[in-house]
């Protein structure tokens, strides 16, 4: 049971939301000298190492039964190798920036699934309405003609969205896991996902014939350490402590903190576009967020 937030609590959010817009700075870094596969794979590892040695220290273990981790391997699957690649390939001619901008679309592609997924998270008008204004975003965030002739760079674009879609699925999929600790979910998720990318980088991510940089390696690190392994246990602090919706918020601060971030640090120049296409989306969820008083109207005509 979610209790109203505190100070710790936003300092928790603001924190988490730095931590998760600084992964697509870091993946640039990583991408100078290694493969896609090599990156996630890599960043999986080191998240998964630390996940299993935290949850030890709590004493506590992972289930045995075959059903628990037919739901770790899905959403190791979805939700983290395949996003981690195709988000690592994608940024491999988009800027970290935009990357960042157009995962801010998953509140919005999160209410597309939901209307066909659940029989309770129906879309309404207002939510059509917030949908269209951010839609709308992506495209002027990318660029009519680019949508229209799909050069590289949309289709870099919409494998990020892509990825996206998999964080998506693989919450939904969550929803129907077995009962157990967050430490325990994150840990066994962690693990099939690892279990997943290793083997497809060996054979796929051609790991042998490169020559990584002191700094690819150490991004990959921080990849691994921070927006996977701390960030996933600031996320599920805050699951606890102020509930899903303060969680929320971190998706109005995402977008905005990774312009900041490829700005200051990778000297990423926003064009016009990318301010509107920002602002377009941003004001897309908050609609969708607004809740006209219909019901109170009703029931005091009652």
């Amino acid at each position: 049971m979610s209790n109203k937030p505190e100070t710790i609590d936003y300092v928790v959010l603001v924190g988490l939301s730095i931590l998760f817009s600084s992964s697509f700075m870091f993946i640039k870094f990583a991408i100078e000298t290694l493969t896609p596969l090599m990156v996630a794979s890599g960043r999986l590892t080191v998240a998964m190492v630390l996940l299993y040695v935290f949850m030890k220290f709590k004493r506590e273990s992972l289930p045995m039964d075959l059903r628990s981790w037919g739901f770790f391997f899905a959403c190791g699957l979805i939700g983290n190798a395949f996003p981690f690649f195709i988000i690592s390939w994608a940024e491999q001619t988009v800027d970290s920036s935009i990357a960042g901008i157009l995962i801010g679309t998953i509140p919005l592609l999160s209410f597309v699934m939901g209307h066909f997924i659940t029989e309770d998270e129906k879309l309404t008008p207002i939510k059509i309405l917030g949908l269209l204004i951010g839609f709308g975003g992506i495209v002027v965030l990318i660029g009519p003609e680019a949508l229209l002739n799909l050069g590289q760079d949309a289709i870099a674009q919409f494998a990020v969205i892509l990825g996206g879609c998999g964080y998506i699925v693989s919450s939904f999929v969550g929803r129907a896991m077995p009962p157990m600790s967050p430490v325990v979910r994150s840990t066994g998720v962690l693990i099939c996902a690892t279990l997943i990318a290793v083997p497809m980088c060996l054979a796929f991510g051609d790991p042998f014939s490169t020559s990584p940089s002191l700094t690819s390696i150490g991004a990959v690190l921080m990849l691994g350490i921070f927006p996977t392994a701390i960030a996933t246990i600031m996320l599920f602090f805050l699951i606890i402590r102020a509930g899903a919706t303060f969680l929320a918020l971190n998706n109005y601060l995402n977008p905005v903190i990774a312009v900041v971030i490829g700005y200051v640090v990778l000297n990423e120049i926003p064009a016009p576009e990318t301010y509107a296409g920002l602002a377009m989306i941003l004001g897309g969820v908050v609609v969708t967020q607004l809740r006209l008083p219909l019901k109170k109207a009703d029931q005091r005509s009652n």
